[in-house]
């Protein structure tokens, strides 16, 4: 793993992966209130996150955290004019590196509202795009449905959207291929954003007059994990675009973001936690 820089929060690599910290109050995968590990949320990203921080999700009618961990990944050997490299309306040819396997990862259905004036309240508002996701991506194979130029649509703004998952995997992070689907008709959209599931999407698709498009694949996969339990909706219904503050990162002072260093370890912890290392004569955490 390459050295981002002694300010860095830098969560280590686990057995078979990152896990995230928790305070001293424990929840478990289901029924209790998701404890998030991070002082700055960092939902909505910048330099001083270092490619940490949380999203909203849905999963199976309740509304869940995730934890993000590394940039995004989208698969340059799918022709795209975006600068970011993704695609939507191709699939991936390649995997992420270190995945072995497609099965190895899980999809993350994104709905996008195509509907004007588009819902408030969007996980991923437009013009300010979640942590570790793409600022922009080509969507000119989608040129004829959504009624513009190729030439328009080949470095467009990421869409706001929201986030559907069918597992939480463990808690366990991995890579997750991004599924778009698009939704024309307000009513249709209503009924996801209430059902917060998969299935609601795949009933809707059923019949091409509730406006919901076919799952559109994309060359763009995006690394998280769940955070165990889940959240009430007072608390899913709030983005907040909380950083850290800046820092050097040559000869500064590490700044942690974690609520709770778990330098020793418990079960509270959830396997993520903090050491201090030595690196070139210098102290640094890990």
């Amino acid at each position: 793993m390459a050295l981002i820089g002694v300010a860095t929060l830098m969560l280590g690599f686990l057995g078979t992966g990152l896990a995230y910290a928790s305070t001293s109050t424990s929840a478990s995968s289901t029924g209790a209130t998701t404890v998030d590990p991070l002082q700055y949320p960092c939902t909505t990203g910048a330099s001083t996150c270092n490619n940490i921080g949380l999203t909203h999700d849905w999963l199976n009618g309740q509304n869940v955290d995730a934890l993000y961990t590394q940039n995004f990944f989208c698969d340059t050997s799918v022709s795209s004019h975006a600068p970011s490299g993704c695609e939507a309306g191709a699939p991936a040819t390649k995997l992420p590196p270190g995945v072995a396997s497609a099965s190895n990862t899980d999809p993350l259905y994104i709905p996008v509202p195509l509907f004007s004036p588009g819902p408030s309240g969007l996980q991923c508002p437009a013009g300010v795009p979640c942590i570790d996701h793409p600022t922009n991506i080509d969507l000119s194979r989608l040129a004829s449905a959504l009624g513009k130029s190729p030439a328009a649509l080949q470095n467009a703004m990421l869409p706001g959207h929201d986030h559907i998952i069918t597992t939480r995997n463990n808690n366990l992070p991995e890579w997750w291929n991004v599924v778009v689907v698009g939704v024309t008709n307000p009513t249709s959209w209503n009924k996801i954003v209430q059902a917060k599931s998969y299935s609601e999407v795949q009933t809707l698709q059923a019949n091409s007059a509730n406006g919901v498009t076919a799952n559109i694949p994309t060359n763009a996969f995006l690394y998280f994990q769940t955070l165990q339990g889940t959240l009430p909706q007072t608390r899913a219904s709030v983005t907040s675009s909380a950083v850290p503050p800046s820092a050097t990162t040559a000869g500064g002072t590490t700044f942690t973001n974690l609520k709770n260093d778990c330098t020793t370890g418990a079960s509270t912890c959830n396997n993520i936690g903090l050491t201090h290392d030595w690196l070139n004569g210098q102290n640094v955490d890990a």
